[in-house]
């Protein structure tokens, strides 16, 4: 995936149906990872999902999502995000963020 690309398809596992659920959603690379901002926070379908079942797929790739709490790290990918995406366009869309999603290389 080229980290200039401006979105990524991903797909969860259903925490009730047990079925794959895709949705577009905006990233950012940093080194060998991934990161993820769910929309909704830590209400989000799809990081509701990753919390019962971490397995995530970006792409045609496959991994294992590590849900980030911690609001330090959480900051500091939503910066990264503004800088990619613009400050106007991500605290529009992204009021409230409390969790971000890393997802490392295989």
């Amino acid at each position: 995936m080229a980290a200039e690309a401006t979105e990524i398809e991903i797909t969860t596992i259903g925490r009730r149906t047990g079925q794959g659920h895709s949705i577009p959603v905006w990233f950012i690379r940093e080194g060998k990872s991934t990161f993820l901002l769910p929309v909704g926070g830590r209400g989000s379908q799809w990081f509701r999902n990753l919390r019962k079942n971490p397995t995530i797929k970006l792409g045609s790739a496959s991994g294992k999502a590590q849900l980030i709490t911690d609001q330090g790290r959480v900051a500091h990918v939503f910066e990264e995000f503004s800088s990619k995406y613009g400050a106007n366009d991500v605290n529009r869309f992204y009021p409230g963020v409390d969790v971000a999603v890393e997802v490392r290389d295989s």
